[in-house]
């Protein structure tokens, strides 16, 4: 049900038509509105945002997508997810992915350092500029830190992220993107998280390696495996009591932390560790399940406002506008064959 905010597809966009290409085309071919991506808090489903790096992908032949000053073929990440997965624990698996790419190109520079108890993957680009919004530098981070989740079947815990840019304008999706403590503004691009991750054994079969490239980059843009963060454990049980088949209502913070066996103040603090907070989460799950009814399912307005917990239709429409900039109707014009 998760969604992903359209400012990701503008920006993956980029690198295609500075090259002279037409990204309309490639916009209609995976089904994906140009209004919707020019709205600024427009959010879309994965699988359409699957379906543009994948066209991006093959009409450049360019994992890299125009985002540096020489192309990565087509089937580069599968050979070295391919070699990866024949080692044995998670820091051969790095070591070995991060030794491929520093063979293949000098565009972007990937290392795994070890200090004290963390472990660190460090990535920069030779000419950042040809990704003015950082949608390469970001993806890339991204990759990496889910592919390694992936092979061991364990989300791994960001102790911390760092970022050279600024805060952009998409910063709140960030703290999405990199759960935990993030900074921006550092001298150093940077993923870190405990070295004991290093010695998990890869658990992935060759046939789920197969699934995984086929759908590429569809489980990368989801955290994979198994999250124990305590912002899924809430997520979780909010939807299993919507999964009853009444309305969505949320326990207040006091009923919540009761169901966690902690104080409101601990688990306040938790999520705040985590990038997040209760409010963030509701709010979250409120718009996902909106569009998703709207857009997947074709409601009513009055009917989605009902479901996603609001007591009338005009503060739905209130709550709407401000997570996408339109109202439910006028959003739903867009998605209209």
């Amino acid at each position: 049900m998760a969604t992903i905010a359209a400012h990701h597809a503008r920006a993956a966009l980029g690198g295609l038509i500075r090259s002279g290409r037409d990204g309309q085309t490639i916009l209609r071919a995976t089904g994906l509105p140009p209004k919707v991506l020019q709205l600024q808090h427009s959010r879309i489903d994965a699988q359409p945002m699957t379906a543009l790096v994948q066209a991006i992908w093959e009409e450049m032949n360019d994992e890299f997508m125009g985002f540096t000053a020489s192309p990565c073929k087509r089937g580069a990440f599968a050979f070295m997810a391919r070699t990866a997965h024949r080692c044995d624990t998670l820091g051969e698996a790095l070591q070995t992915g991060i030794e491929f790419y520093q063979l293949l190109t000098d565009d972007i520079r990937n290392q795994l350092v070890q200090q004290d108890d963390s472990a660190h993957i460090r990535v920069s680009l030779r000419r950042p500029e040809l990704d003015p919004d950082h949608f390469l530098l970001e993806f890339w981070l991204i990759i990496w830190h889910r592919f390694a989740s992936w092979l061991i079947d364990t989300k791994i815990p960001l102790q911390h992220t760092c970022l050279v840019h600024q805060s952009p304008a998409h910063a709140n999706e960030l703290h999405i993107m990199f759960p935990g403590p993030l900074q921006l503004g550092n001298t150093i691009n940077q993923l870190s998280f405990h070295r004991d991750y290093l010695q998990r054994p890869i658990r992935r079969s060759d046939v789920e390696l197969t699934d995984f490239l086929q759908n590429a980059p569809a489980d990368l843009l989801t955290i994979p495996g198994d999250d124990t963060s305590l912002q899924r454990r809430i997520n979780l049980h909010l939807m299993s009591r919507h999964a009853t088949g009444h309305n969505l209502k949320f326990p207040d913070l006091r009923q919540l932390a009761r169901h966690f066996n902690t104080s409101p103040q601990t688990l306040n603090r938790k999520l705040k560790q985590e990038g997040t907070s209760y409010q963030r989460i509701k709010d979250n799950i409120r718009r996902d399940m909106a569009l998703q009814k709207l857009i997947r399912e074709k409601r009513s307005v009055n009917e989605v406002a009902e479901l996603v917990g609001f007591s009338e239709a005009r503060s739905f429409t209130r709550a709407f506008r401000l997570w996408t900039g339109l109202s439910p109707r006028e959003y739903c014009k867009l998605f209209a064959p």
